[in-house]
């Protein structure tokens, strides 16, 4: 998953990256946020911001519907806190709680932070170890990218198909590099070892949209 940072003191996202539960960009300039919002796709923005019109802007320049954004703040202005609220932010006023913050973000993702998860009665995702394994704990030999690719649909699997433009700007550093063949095939390889393993085809592929973890 993507983050933006911005206008953000590292501490607060170095365990994040740490831990690699985000690919992190970071920017200082509203300008620079912006483009990065217009060229990226971002499962997460984390701004420090006191102006409610730079807010608005960043708030608007994205589908926030897919994107979440966390405003951290001086501003304590009941004007500001509903503006960002009801144009899909929440905001955590300074002084900063760490740990407050920190549970914030994990509601928002919680799968995100997870060591292990199940899909139905197939397939467990362990994070600590970044492998697929079966529920008798064998490993599928799903990896490196093709890992990264089914961990991003089951963590989407109830929003609509996941284009393959979302899934390289979301997963891949160096999102501009890639081309979309690579996630066909990505997902031919995993097609293949869970249909080998469970006998069924657990991925659906809807023409000009994308893909779908089938529930």
């Amino acid at each position: 998953m993507r983050l933006l940072a911005y206008n953000i003191d590292n501490k607060i996202i170095e365990k994040l990256e740490y831990d690699e539960h985000y690919i992190v960009d970071r920017t200082y300039e509203l300008d620079d946020a912006l483009y990065h919002l217009q060229v990226r796709f971002y499962n997460l923005v984390i701004m420090y911001e006191d102006d409610l019109k730079n807010c608005m802007t960043l708030l608007k320049a994205t589908d926030n519907t897919h994107t979440a954004f966390v405003v951290l703040t001086h501003s304590d202005d009941k004007k500001f806190h509903l503006k960002c609220f009801r144009n899909g932010a929440l905001c955590v006023i300074n002084p900063f709680d760490g740990e407050l913050l920190w549970a914030k973000i994990e509601s928002i993702h919680r799968e995100n932070f997870e060591k292990k998860i199940y899909h139905e009665n197939y397939f467990g995702i362990d994070k600590e170890q970044k492998e697929i394994v079966d529920y008798d704990n064998n490993e599928l030999q799903i990896r490196g990218k093709a890992y990264d690719i089914l961990v991003y649909l089951y963590q989407n699997r109830y929003r609509p198909p996941i284009s393959k433009d979302e899934m390289i700007y979301a997963l891949w550093d160096d999102p501009e590099m890639v081309c979309q063949n690579v996630i066909e095939v990505n997902i031919n390889q995993i097609r293949s070892k869970l249909k080998k393993r469970f006998h069924i085809d657990m991925i659906d592929t809807v023409r000009n949209r994308g893909y779908k973890l089938k529930n």
